[in-house]
Order: C-alpha cells, then sequence, then structure tokens
C-alpha cells in the first residue's frame, strides 16, 4: 500500500500527533469530562425525579377522578332523590286542593239544596195560604154561610193537603 510507505517522512508528525492527542486527552479528562458528566448526571437525576413526580401526579390525577366520580354520582342522586321527592310532594298538593276543591263544591251544593228546600217551603207556604183563602172564600160563596173558625182550619188544611198531593203527583210524574 503506498500510504504506509510513507511513513518514515511522516514519522515525527504521527510522533507530535498521538503526543498532542494524549496531551489533549489528559486535559479533557482532568478538566473537561468531570463538569460534564456531572451535568449529565444532574440533568439524568432530575428526569428520573421529574418522571417519579410525573407518576406521583399521575396517581393523585388518578384518585382525585376517582373521588370526583363518587361525588359526582352522589350528587346525581341526590338530584334524583330531590326529583321525586318534589314530585310526589306535587301529587300531595294536587290531592290536596282536588279534595278541598271537592270539599267546596259539595259544601255549595249542600248550600244550595237547602236554599231550594227553603223556597221550596216558602213557596209551599205561600200557596197554602192562598189556598187556603181561596178555598174559604169559595166555599163560604158555594155555601153562602158564614163559618166559624173551626170549620174554616179544616176546611183549608184538607184543602192544602188535597193542593200538596196533586202538586206531588206532577212532581213525581
Amino acid at each position: 500500500m503506498p500510504q504506509f510507505e510513507q511513513v518514515s517522512v511522516f514519522g515525527s508528525l504521527i510522533f507530535w500527533s498521538v503526543i498532542s492527542f494524549g496531551l489533549l486527552f489528559f486535559l479533557l479528562k482532568k478538566f473537561a469530562f468531570p463538569p460534564i458528566l456531572d451535568a449529565l448526571e444532574s440533568r439524568q437525576e432530575k428526569i428520573k425525579s421529574d418522571l417519579d413526580a410525573t407518576e406521583r401526579l399521575k396517581a393523585e390525577a388518578e384518585s382525585l377522578r376517582e373521588k370526583l366520580d363518587l361525588e359526582f354520582k352522589g350528587a346525581h342522586e341526590k338530584a334524583e332523590t330531590i326529583v321525586q321527592m318534589a314530585s310526589s310532594e306535587a301529587k300531595k298538593i294536587q290531592e290536596k286542593t282536588l279534595k278541598e276543591t271537592e270539599s267546596k263544591v259539595r259544601q255549595m251544593q249542600n248550600d244550595v239544596e237547602r236554599e231550594i228546600q227553603a223556597s221550596r217551603n216558602k213557596l209551599l207556604g205561600e200557596i197554602r195560604s192562598y189556598t187556603a183563602a181561596l178555598t174559604i172564600a169559595s166555599t163560604e160563596k158555594f155555601l153562602k154561610k158564614v163559618l166559624d173558625d173551626s170549620e174554616r182550619k179544616r176546611i183549608a188544611d184538607e184543602s192544602i193537603e188535597e193542593v200538596i198531593r196533586e202538586m206531588e203527583q206532577q212532581q213525581n210524574n
């Protein structure tokens, strides 16, 4: 090989290159490599601590997420309970209002029925008095004589009873 034939010419150059490389290597090993290695070790430690912190934060985040999920489920159940309670309360209020309304309607019906009965009794009383007066007057004219009070009363009562029976029969039909 032709490159190695010239070793005798470049022998001193190779010697000084090896010496200067050795000196450079010694200086680098003595002064440059220790700070570089320390920096690399500190960086490695920092990365390792950051990874540990990341794992710890990840575990904390997971436990926090589980805790929040449990709280969310609890809140959801509470909300459902509140909705059910509000629904049942609304039904109770509706039933109570319905019962109160039915009670008021019944009361109004009873009041109206009493008023109708009172009006009916009043009308029947008026009809009795008018009928009695008419019966007595027509009977007096018919008999052309004056009746005493006991006979008037008896005739009036009979006439009233007859008129009431006829009215009730008409009402029932």
